[in-house]
């Protein structure tokens, strides 16, 4: 394969303002291409390499369906059991509401709060915030991030929905739930059952919720720009759990750190079917469940007034199990293919599986926050570029749909 057209690219990134960034290409279940442009840290000058440790933020959300999706598949859980089941603290959740006078009233949800619900972001359990009565309550839980999954959740659970379970559609807090679900249901902490059944299997060998002091020295500092084109070290981004003084914990939606081949180990995995070298993770019946659409009606509706107005970049997806979607390639402007699946971090990561070409990609930066990170210019042009490279891949190794 060519690898002049991705070099260029990642070139081009950092000409757009991108300090330093990773993409690495899998292509029926071995790694492709892999290429790194400019500076990890500007400050001493370090590069963007192969050992760079950085923040995945949300693409955490993707590694922790997949341990849902796990004991789902052991028959520990359903997509339709309630939340109480596991966590007793969320029995008789309650739902706030306002009416026309802007009086607001607490009462019992009419459903109980399901698993599904938290993987289809349609839990009614926003971020923190100044939006909704539950985002302005649940700014307060920052505060907790330092305290265990379990004690996290129960936090969480003080507040009341914001919605009728189901309704809509509101991305929040509900990974930090699905990470309690999982301790419950395995009897593990949770980063030790995501070591165990994925990070293990997958070589995922550098991924984890604390920065320890080896770890340091290849860590990318996450910027942002600092209105006159230049770029300053984030004062906002989200503190990392430190070895010894850490703050963050082991956030289910926000708090891994990785690598680019971590991470590609990981996409590989999603577009193989749910198989990493031989070691099978999930089977490919769950995997095209989770990365069908999920949402319909008004949920659906809230899912694409959000993304016109905050991620116009994934205009033409829908959400799946913990992942977004591709629903419409016109909409989206895209050359892939309708079905392909991942999501993206705050920080500037992107992740994306393809089972239909077995197609995988990882890319990297570091720049806050996700609505000035460059992420509306990188994503979608990794996407497209390395698509356009598809026939060349296929020529070179086969067409998989040849291989069968």
């Amino acid at each position: 394969m060519n690898t002049k057209k991705l070099d260029r690219l990642l070139e081009r990134f950092v000409e757009e303002g991108v300090p330093g960034c990773a993409l690495a290409v899998s292509y029926r279940g071995e790694t492709v291409y892999t290429g790194y442009s400019g500076m990890a840290r500007l400050e001493d000058g370090k590069q963007f390499d192969e050992n760079t440790i950085f923040q995945i933020y949300s693409n955490t959300k993707n590694i922790t369906a997949t341990a849902v999706m796990k004991l789902y598949e052991e028959g520990l859980l359903l997509l339709n059991d309630p939340v109480e089941k596991y966590l007793p603290f969320f029995q008789d959740v309650k739902v706030r509401v306002a009416d026309g006078a802007n009086e607001t009233y607490v009462f019992t949800a009419v459903k109980p709060l399901r698993i599904k619900e938290l993987l289809t972001m349609t839990a009614g359990i926003p971020y923190g915030g100044f939006g909704t009565m539950a985002m302005r309550d649940l700014e307060t839980v920052r505060d907790c991030f330092g305290k265990s999954t379990m004690e996290l959740a129960k936090e969480i659970a003080k507040v009341p929905l914001d919605f009728e379970p189901g309704t809509h559609f509101h991305y929040g807090l509900c990974f930090e739930v699905l990470a309690a679900v999982i301790e419950a249901v395995s009897g593990k902490k949770f980063s030790e059952y995501l070591k165990e059944t994925i990070f293990e299997p997958l070589e995922m060998n550098h991924t984890t919720f604390t920065l320890t002091k080896e770890m340091e020295k290849n860590l990318a500092t996450v910027y942002e720009f600092d209105g006159n084109g230049g770029r300053v070290t984030s004062r906002e981004a989200v503190v990392l759990k430190r070895e010894g003084n850490g703050f963050a914990g082991e956030l289910g939606g926000q708090g891994a750190l990785s690598t680019i081949s971590d991470m590609t180990n990981f996409a590989t995995m999603l577009a193989m079917g749910g198989k990493y070298k031989g070691n099978r993770i999930l089977s490919r019946n769950t995997i095209d469940l989770m990365r069908m659409n999920h949402l319909q009606g008004t949920a659906l509706k809230d899912m694409q007034t959000i993304t016109r107005r905050s991620w116009p970049w994934y205009e033409g997806y829908g959400w799946g199990l913990g992942c977004r979607t591709l629903l419409s390639k016109q909409q989206a402007g895209s050359n892939g293919s309708v079905g392909e699946f991942g999501w993206c971090g705050a920080a500037g990561t992107y992740l994306m599986a393809d089972p239909e070409k077995q197609l995988g990609i990882a890319y990297a930066h570091q720049m806050w926050p996700c609505s000035n990170n460059r992420q509306e210019y990188c994503h979608p042009r990794v996407r497209n570029v390395v698509y356009g490279m598809l026939d060349d891949l296929e020529e070179e190794v086969g067409d998989p749909a040849e291989m069968k």
